[in-house]
């Protein structure tokens, strides 16, 4: 029965990531998920799904409860560097050092402008969104494949600003932080080494993956509808553009050092508010802006507290405690089998972002 249960959490987890990929609806699959591990593991259905602290509800409601205002500030926060004409400013800095005649540097550029986005906390949801209509006009001045935006973006988002480098003000960072009772700025050395070693190994692909691209031919193709930036707009100067993120990186870290309580909360709402007075003139509307910023927010935050859902009714299996004991006794010490576990626990719960919430003594 235990090694069913193993089966059913691997079955259930890989459905999930192939419906994603598909299309599917993350909130709907990660119901079915969830329900596939309940099964699997002999686990009463309704409990599972509906019961106490160990249930999907329960996972997916404590995680929105706890991270909910995070996701919201920096959605705000993202919709004012994007309205405001901030993340071009930043983009066209960038890229008047690196030029537009090199493939490789405009995908660096564009990775480095995604970067700066994300390390300030913005979701990469709400960041991709801002970089887009910078990096198509790009792409096709260059005669980039469309395609390659991901390994940029990959860079950009989804490696050192995610869960590496100090400071950064991202949910896994801030969960990791609290699970294990240390601040956001914990391990320095470790993670600038580890920063540097993902942004290499990441150009060292985008290279490969540029190179491959055009010995096939590949060129940049329009898709059907593409909106044009509007070049004419008004944009602030590259400090005004920075100011609201440099203010939100010099708190967290300096109230990180003074262990400083709710330093994040209060480094969103300080950037917020900086972006509510430089941005005032670049905008249309304050309330539109906080409006969609604070909707954007919504998507991103449910359905990532749905992974951590399906995270929560693995935990509680069987089949999850086989594979606990069975990392935890494997050979190599204690950090060998708590890096395993962590590596693991991201994976086995769907997520690496509701990990710091679940603990087994």
């Amino acid at each position: 029965m235990e090694w069913i249960g193993v089966a059913g959490i691997v079955v259930g987890l890989v459905f999930f990531v192939v419906a994603a990929m598909k299309g599917w609806n993350v909130l709907v699959t990660s119901i079915v998920t969830a329900i596939i591990i309940a099964l699997t593991n002999g686990m009463d259905i309704a409990a599972a799904m509906v019961g106490g602290e160990s249930s999907y509800v329960t996972g997916l409601a404590g995680f929105v409860q706890k991270n909910l205002l995070i996701f919201m500030g920096a959605a705000i926060l993202g919709e004012y560097i994007d309205k405001s004409g901030a993340a071009r400013s930043i983009a066209t800095a960038i890229m008047n050092k690196v030029g537009t005649k090199s493939p490789y540097l405009v995908l660096l550029g564009i990775a480095a402008v995604g970067a700066i986005l994300t390390y300030t906390g913005i979701s990469m949801f709400v960041a991709m969104f801002a970089l887009i209509p910078l990096a198509r006009p790009l792409f096709k001045e260059c005669n980039i494949p469309w395609h390659l935006f991901c390994a940029a973006w990959s860079l950009a988002a989804c490696s050192f600003t995610m869960a590496m480098i100090p400071g950064v003000p991202a949910i896994a960072w801030i969960n990791a932080a609290n699970g294990c009772g240390v601040s956001l700025t914990a391990a320095p050395i470790m993670g600038i080494v580890g920063s540097l070693i993902a942004i290499v190994v990441s150009c060292i692909y985008i290279k490969f993956a540029l190179k491959r691209a055009q010995a096939r031919g590949e060129v940049y193709e329009a898709p059907a509808g593409e909106v044009a930036v509007d070049e004419g707009k008004a944009t602030p100067n590259l400090f005004v553009a920075l100011l609201p993120l440099i203010l939100l990186i010099v708190i967290i870290i300096g109230g990180s050092q003074l262990g400083m309580a709710n330093v994040v909360y209060i480094a969103m709402i300080v950037a917020v508010v900086a972006s509510m007075i430089v941005f005032n003139k670049y905008i249309d509307s304050q309330r539109d802006v906080m409006g969609t910023g604070a909707k954007n927010s919504l998507g991103p935050a449910l359905f990532t507290s749905a992974a951590v859902g399906v995270g929560t009714v693995a935990a509680a299996s069987v089949g999850f405690t086989v594979i606990y004991e069975a990392i935890f006794n494997m050979p190599g010490g204690t950090y060998v089998s708590a890096a395993t576990m962590a590596a693991a626990l991201g994976g086995i719960m769907g997520s690496g972002l509701g990990c710091g919430g679940h603990h087994r003594g």
